[in-house]
């Protein structure tokens, strides 16, 4: 990420925090093929210094994640690539071809539908270190 994009993010993060909030940061857990490697929540996550960030990691790639599917046992987020994530994205709808083909558990429309509803309720599919990961207010 740029200098300029990382001031803004830790300067909202440290408006959230000041208002007694715990900031939230959705972002990639994918590698990207066109810089590196490099992975933005770990980006992020180098040089926030000790601002108390929870991850939201979007990984629909599979693998590492189960695709279209709603297990008893939902993966730890720590599946999703990033270990310190509290909430991973393991599927979206529409599929997105380009990172989750390799994922053969949409429906024949590419999205990824409510189970027992059959199409025309898509949704995108989380699992979380608990019920509310982002502890809401802090104080």
């Amino acid at each position: 990420m740029l200098p300029e994009q990382k001031a803004y993010i830790y300067a909202w993060v440290d408006g959230v925090t000041a208002a007694g909030f715990r900031a939230g940061i959705y972002c990639s857990g994918i590698p990207a093929m066109d810089d590196a490697n490099v992975v933005t929540a770990d980006d992020i996550r180098k040089s926030a210094g000790r601002r108390a960030i929870v991850y939201w990691a979007i990984n629909d790639a599979c693998p590492p994640a189960p695709g279209c599917s709603f297990p008893q046992h939902p993966p730890s987020p720590g599946q999703s690539g990033v270990s310190f994530a509290e909430v991973w994205q393991f599927a979206q709808s529409p599929q997105r071809k380009d990172v989750a083909a390799h994922c053969t558990n949409y429906s024949r429309d590419g999205n990824c539908d409510a189970p027992g509803i059959g199409e025309g309720l898509s949704m995108d599919v989380n699992t979380a270190t608990s019920a509310d990961p982002s502890h809401g207010l802090s104080h």
